[in-house]
């Protein structure tokens, strides 16, 4: 399925690596025929008999099964894959590349001019879409927050080998399937909450180019291992190196971060306080402010969600919530934050003890995430930095 800027998602999914019609049963067919070529119906798929070496890349949704689970009405999940889809589709295009199908919660697409293993300008092409559709994800958050949808963090993976290609004779649809399109599906689980891994044909290339040297950093995370054979596959992570034209908006944001937040006493710890209760939200930021920590505070838990889904993953080293709150209560602000991150750290303030009935309900809670007011300032910092540390 090829989509473009404009396109709706329509809600049908197609299963990685596997074809509408067999290419042995097409040249079955074309030998029935007494032809060269198969019999073509209209609107069929033609498989051509030759491979072709690509890189293909696949970009799936973190969680999306507990995301989509919570989108009510349940109208608006379509809506959501397609200001997704549409995204990466126009990313894609703008370098080069193809869409080839919309598989589940993912999107697989593939460089063309990646055949040609010497052209230099199409792996650069590749590579760079990969990071411009990490740094896209505040944007594509921004655009499904504005239809009141949540927001989304996903995983890249690319590899580079051999496929098999079915192109549409009627339109200027492809469709890929075979060895590769299935390992790179595969190490995409690999990859960080919007983080990119490749594999190792592709890291070969792209360190055969001493051009690439500086401009891109990969860095071996392990190793797949594979059913048969012996064979050792390492893969990595890719990222753009500090002072090239491509970086990612992680390595942007720490750069700027340890400018301004590194100081004789060392890092100051970054802190997010939601609470609708202004008063309790003014004491509890002067309380932490005079301990040198770094405080942005939301008496509306909607826009620290939102703020959050548009900030850097890495800036808040703890956040704080109430649990009684108005219009989104600390309990599904916590799941939302879980989505978007879920090595985010956070614990709750409480004017009742709810721990024990909390954590039956929500097992991956634990007791100690809890804070019950009223609560003095010496109490609420020393708690606050045993959850840092």
């Amino acid at each position: 399925m090829v989509l473009g800027a404009d396109a709706e998602y329509d809600g049908h999914d197609s299963e990685i690596g596997t074809p509408s019609k067999s290419p042995q049963r097409q040249r079955n067919n074309s030998r029935e025929h007494g032809e060269g070529m198969p019999v073509q119906e209209k609107n069929e798929v033609l498989f051509s008999d030759k491979s072709e070496n690509y890189c293909v890349c696949f970009i799936d949704i973190v969680g999306s099964t507990q995301i989509t689970a919570k989108i009510t009405p349940s109208e608006k999940v379509g809506k959501f894959y397609s200001i997704f889809i549409n995204a990466v589709a126009s990313i894609v295009k703008d370098h080069n590349g193809k869409i080839v199908k919309t598989v589940g919660d993912g999107v697989l697409f593939f460089f063309p001019g990646t055949s040609n293993i010497e052209n230099i300008e199409a792996f650069v092409d590749a590579l760079e879409c990969c990071l411009a559709l990490i740094s896209s994800r505040n944007s594509i958050n921004s655009s499904l927050y504005e239809e009141k949808l949540p927001g989304i963090s996903y995983r890249l993976s690319a590899e580079y080998g051999r496929v098999e290609v079915a192109k549409s004779d009627r339109s200027a649809s492809y469709d890929l399937f075979g060895t590769t399109v299935n390992f790179c599906a595969r190490i995409n689980k690999n990859a960080a909450p919007n983080g990119i891994v490749i594999g190792s044909d592709l890291y070969t290339i792209v360190s055969s180019f001493p051009a690439l040297a500086d401009r891109y950093k990969i860095q071996e995370i392990g190793e797949l291992h594979l059913r048969t054979g012996k064979r050792r596959y390492p893969i990595y992570e890719l990222s753009g190196r500090i002072g090239k034209r491509t970086m990612s908006r992680n390595l942007i944001w720490n750069l700027v971060k340890s400018k301004v937040e590194f100081g004789a006493q060392g890092k100051s710890q970054v802190i997010m306080l939601v609470d609708d209760d202004p008063d309790i939200l003014l004491l509890f930021t002067e309380y932490l402010k005079s301990a040198g920590m770094i405080v942005d505070s939301f008496n509306d838990p909607e826009k620290a969600l939102a703020h959050f889904t548009k900030s850097n993953p890495s800036r808040y080293d703890l956040i704080i919530t109430d649990i009684r709150m108005r219009h989104l209560n600390g309990l599904q602000l916590y799941s939302r934050f879980k989505d978007l991150d879920p090595n985010v750290r956070i614990i709750f303030v409480t004017a009742l003890d709810m721990a024990d009935e909390i954590t039956t309900v929500m097992p991956e809670v634990e007791p100690h995430q809890f804070i019950t007011k009223p609560i003095n300032r010496d109490a609420l910092i020393s708690s606050v930095k045993k959850h840092l540390r």
